[in-house]
């Protein structure tokens, strides 16, 4: 199935904005001590959002009933057809049964957690076009956790989290309970969930990211809802979603001219982390904390745009937990389906390498926060500017890759310059990146090796490489004598289309230069790199297509940025070697 790629083009305004007050309860305990550590354990079933929910909404956020339900009556949507919206709704009851007893248990990764978040996105954004007899199925989905049992409710600054200690509301409860679990196994322990979600939740805030949406008070307050459920039997670390009316509706989402796609979240987190449940390398407690910093990043991105591109959200969610959580490492296990080994695959296609390269592309925001370092708190600044370029609310709402583009020029660094150098890096990772070597970085074989010789000097090709997307030719030193020089010209698509050409020259003893072939405006250029057998190892040219042109955005067309398709892709690059 093809998700959605949503980001919009709005005319640029200035998007330089601190982090937002919480006007929320609870908000700032120090305003408010009750709301610091407080803890309230009720039989209440009404926590969730029911059916008749408009009464509810208008009364928190000061709409009558018509008005909450007239506001809601266009809300936020995506173009799609019937079968699209099915589609959607297959793929999160997909990602919510149980697995199936012919599959092995490490075929279980986090990658099942986090295509819900934005599974259920797309589902939202789709559910109109559903046919009324599936609406029901689809609005179930987007319910939060009911209680059969006795539930404890704690909170401290922004965050709530909700569980139920009874034994008896494990897995074999009824289906609409949930429970944290055996309190006495060796698990996170529901106040160690609460310091972890309030510790992130402060490392995003400090680096300058807003707080997520204030949801009124639909989980008894302001603050952002954890709840404890076990979602390890669904193969689920975690996840975030948006509440939504059983007519398909956002509820906090008023449909008026210039109305920003911004929405809150709550989420959804194990109870347990059990090894029986994910057979990871990892303990417990870092399974939970590297799903708190990813999920609840996805709940700081819907505060900016809920309708952004998808590809941008989940690599940037990626990338923000391994800087809050550094030692764990969780996202490298993505490599292996990034453009290390798939160069060829364009940067924001979500979908290639398996339906997993917007994951390994956490290291394309890797690579720019290492080369332009300045930190705000625990994170590089880069990324938030990126986020507050393409946000709705008081931003530019630019697309995911235009936003990229936008906070580089902010730094006078040229994406096109800069992308060239990144799948350039991706051919010696261990020495490119600060982790490369330690973590063993992979790297993908290149599109062709030619080994030149006395008898046989030169070469010549040509490959179609896509857009945001790079081709690798390989070029080898045999029997040629000292002082051999190797001559490269290429002749690509224009400069403007967004071409670059990057030489690395491997030398015997471990050593590495790297040479931008200088293009002229026609794509045109040349450039000349040692070659002799005695000294050098191999020569490699990258080819990059760094085209960042699209057509029909947001008619969700393509799994690319801005929804649209690219205009560049395809692209013929044509290249000359000669030893001499």
């Amino acid at each position: 199935m093809t998700g959605l790629s949503l980001g919009v083009l709005s005319p640029a305004r200035a998007a330089e904005d601190a982090p937002s007050a919480r006007s929320s309860a609870g908000a700032d305990p120090s305003a408010d001590p009750s709301a610091a550590g407080n803890t309230d354990t009720s039989d209440d079933t009404g926590d969730a959002v029911g059916d008749d929910v408009s009464g509810t909404v208008a009364h928190a956020v000061g709409q009558t009933e018509d008005e909450a339900e007239q506001a809601a009556e266009g809300g936020l949507t995506a173009p799609a057809t019937r079968v699209e919206a099915q589609e959607s709704l297959a793929e999160v009851k997909d990602l919510a049964a149980p697995p199936s007893l012919d599959e092995p248990h490490p075929a279980i990764a986090s990658d099942a957690s986090k295509n819900t978040t934005l599974a259920l996105r797309d589902l939202s954004l789709r559910m109109s076009a559903l046919p009324r007899t599936d609406r029901p199925s689809a609005y179930e989905q987007f319910q939060r956790p009911t209680y059969t049992t006795p539930v404890t409710r704690r909170c401290l600054d922004n965050i709530c989290v909700h569980w139920t200690s009874s034994p008896s509301a494990g897995r074999d409860a009824t289906a609409d309970s949930f429970a944290y679990g055996d309190l006495s196994s060796p698990t996170p322990a529901p106040d160690s969930v609460l310091a972890t979600m309030v510790n992130v939740s402060r490392a995003y805030y400090n680096a300058g990211y807003r707080y997520p949406r204030t949801d009124a008070t639909l989980g008894g307050s302001g603050q952002t809802d954890i709840y404890l459920r076990d979602v390890g039997a669904e193969r689920k670390y975690g996840y975030c979603t948006v509440d939504v009316t059983s007519s398909g509706h956002f509820v906090f989402h008023e449909s008026v001219p210039g109305r920003s796609s911004d929405l809150p979240a709550f989420c959804v987190l194990d109870n347990d982390y059990s090894k029986s449940d994910f057979p990871t390398a990892r303990t417990s407690e870092q399974d939970l904390k590297v799903t708190a910093a990813h999920e609840y990043f996805h709940a700081v991105q819907f505060a900016y745009d809920y309708l952004e591109d998808r590809w941008f959200m989940e690599a940037t969610a990626t990338w923000a937990e391994d800087q809050v959580f550094d030692s764990i490492n969780d996202n490298v296990q993505y490599l292996a389906r990034s453009q290390l080994r798939y160069p060829g695959a364009s940067l924001d296609n979500y979908n290639a390498a398996g339906g997993f390269l917007h994951y390994g592309d956490w290291l394309f925001f890797e690579y720019l926060t290492e080369r332009l370092p300045a930190r705000q708190g625990l994170l590089p600044v880069l990324v938030r500017r990126m986020w507050q370029y393409a946000d709705s609310v008081s931003g530019p709402d630019y697309y995911s890759i235009q936003a990229v583009a936008a906070a580089l020029a902010e730094q006078h660094v040229d994406f096109r310059k800069m992308f060239g150098r990144y799948v350039a890096a991706n051919r010696h990772p261990a020495t490119a990146y600060a982790e490369g070597r330690v973590n063993h970085y992979p790297t993908g074989r290149p599109r062709r090796t030619a080994r030149l010789r006395p008898s046989n000097r030169g070469t010549a090709g040509r490959y179609r490489v896509n857009h945001l997307a790079s081709a690798t030719v390989r070029f080898v030193p045999k029997h040629l004598r000292k002082h051999t020089r190797l001559t490269l010209a290429v002749d690509m698509a224009n400069r403007r289309s967004g071409s670059a050409a990057v030489a690395l020259v491997f030398f015997r003893n471990g050593r590495l230069t790297t040479k931008t072939v200088p293009l002229r405006r026609s794509g045109k250029g040349k450039v000349r790199v040692p070659f002799d057998s005695r000294h050098v190892s191999r020569v490699e040219l990258v080819l990059a297509n760094a085209n960042r042109r699209y057509k029909h955005c947001s008619n969700d067309v393509s799994g690319f940025s801005c929804g649209g398709v690219s205009r560049r892709d395809h692209v013929t690059e044509r290249f000359t070697a000669r030893a001499s």
